[in-house]
């Protein structure tokens, strides 16, 4: 990876958050952007959010309408007023024609052996993802973008990985730096990627390869993903690739407070799963878990509340009635993501369950915003493990242990029933995830990489 001179300082009379720099103006390549709902969209919304605050313009080249799982306008209302004055601007393109039609604009999202069968097939026949036809669209757009704009840097988030391709393809035409910004690991994810040959594998490995070497500057979610990078690819070193992690956003927590009564009775032990259940993630541990627990404490099948925020597909709402649960569930579906933050507030316990050892989730950095014990279902040396552990309010399982959820769900329950659940959390580490300090640092990275003009 090539090492750039330090941007020259400007003198000029931008505030301190800007560290004296002229503003300049960033490309986001991000083919998941609001409207769409869902994890995904989130760190990428909130770097745009905060990005003008520390001398940046963002325009996001992304997706058009096209039907997807979730939609969510509030989160662009966000956004709104930095539009209107010009700090932002978002230019949207034909999409990629996938994943096909929906009712109103909302897919079906289907179930765990479909989702890994669809998943397997597409990723056979494309590559590197099932957005690659969205490439053209998105080239032809940014050419158009840079006949108006001196763009200073570029920063490409993914997955999908097609958001790489088409910063690399930029930057050998106009030489704009560029950033690749990992939310999920790629040819080293098990979990995400499918290679049905040797030769799958080894063509996606030359294409994330040729990206890096491409590439300005790394950033990656967690330590684990940055390990796995440098063990592939010897050609970086440990400053090429930092850690910028996923976070929560304290205006959201703010907003949520109306949001943050109970759905069901008042007086019940609520515990909360929010987001959707991907490939390699299924609730049926936890289900299991807490039958048995309801098997073994009187008073629990009557004080239990296990709340969904978020999709959930058909074959778990069988699992649950089969468990004789039902009566214990409360499925919202989708909800605009203030409301979910108010949800997570109303509740006494939060959970998540992931079987890799390198993915955080992103819901984990809201679960500790909210400050709330979680149940971790998650691998014992796992990336997710380490940070329950460091923000200390928080019980861990084996993802696979149906016995250790029984006895993690009866002793919150004691706890709960003497008013007890205050467990102590580690604040200093729940504030290293502020959305806004992480875009600083997310500034700060592009200004190393971008070529500024002195005044």
């Amino acid at each position: 990876m090539r090492e750039l001179p330090s941007p020259p300082r400007v003198r000029n009379n931008f505030d301190d958050e800007t560290d004296g720099f002229r503003r300049m103006t960033v490309l986001v390549i991000a083919y998941y952007f609001p409207p769409m709902g869902l994890s995904g969209v989130q760190r990428t919304l909130k770097f745009v959010k905060y990005l003008a605050e520390f001398g940046w313009k963002p325009i996001v080249i992304t997706a058009g309408e096209m039907p997807y799982y979730a939609s969510d306008e509030t989160l662009l209302e966000e956004i709104a007023p930095l539009i209107e004055r010009g700090e932002v601007e978002i230019v949207r393109t034909e999409s990629a024609g996938l994943p096909g039609k929906g009712k109103n604009g909302i897919l079906k999202l289907p179930g765990a052996a479909y989702q890994r069968f669809r998943s397997k097939l597409l990723q056979t026949f494309l590559q590197p993802d099932s957005r690659i036809g969205w490439k053209k669209h998105a080239l032809k757009a940014i050419d158009a973008i840079y006949a108006r704009e001196n763009i200073d840097a570029i920063f490409s988030t993914a997955p999908p990985y097609t958001d790489f391709l088409i910063a690399k393809e930029v930057r050998a035409k106009y030489g704009t730096p560029y950033l690749m910004d990992y939310r999920d690991a790629w040819v080293s994810n098990p979990v995400l990627n499918f290679y049905a040959t040797p030769f799958h594998k080894a063509y996606a490995a030359k294409l994330e390869d040729e990206c890096l070497r491409a590439s300005d500057a790394v950033t990656v979610v967690n330590r684990g993903m940055k390990e796995v990078l440098l063990n592939n690819y010897n050609f970086l070193n440990h400053e090429d690739v930092r850690i910028l992690p996923h976070g929560f956003d304290p205006e959201d927590f703010e907003r949520a407070a109306p949001f943050a009564g109970h759905v069901g009775a008042k007086e019940k032990f609520r515990i909360t799963y929010s987001g959707t259940f991907y490939v390699g993630r299924s609730p049926k541990v936890f289900l299991e878990g807490v039958c048995a627990a309801v098997a073994q404490a009187p008073g629990l099948k009557k004080d239990l509340e296990l709340l969904f925020v978020g999709v959930l597909q058909k074959e778990y709402y069988k699992l649950i009635q089969r468990l004789g649960l039902e009566g214990n569930s409360v499925v919202r579906g989708y909800v605009a993501h203030r409301e979910s933050v108010g949800l997570l507030l109303s509740s006494d316990v939060l959970w998540m369950t992931m079987s890799d050892d390198i993915s955080a989730p992103g819901k984990l950095y809201e679960y500790f915003g909210a400050r709330k014990p979680i149940l971790g279902l998650v691998p014992k040396d796992s990336q997710a493990a380490r940070m329950l552990i460091d923000y200390g309010a928080a019980i861990i399982t084996a993802p696979d242990d149906s016995a250790g959820v029984t006895e993690a769900i009866l002793t919150l329950y004691e706890l709960w029933k003497r008013d007890a659940l205050g467990f102590d959390v580690n604040e200093s580490f729940v504030q290293g995830f502020d959305r806004r300090m992480l875009t600083r640092d997310l500034a700060r990275v592009l200004r190393t990489i971008a070529h500024p003009i002195t005044a």
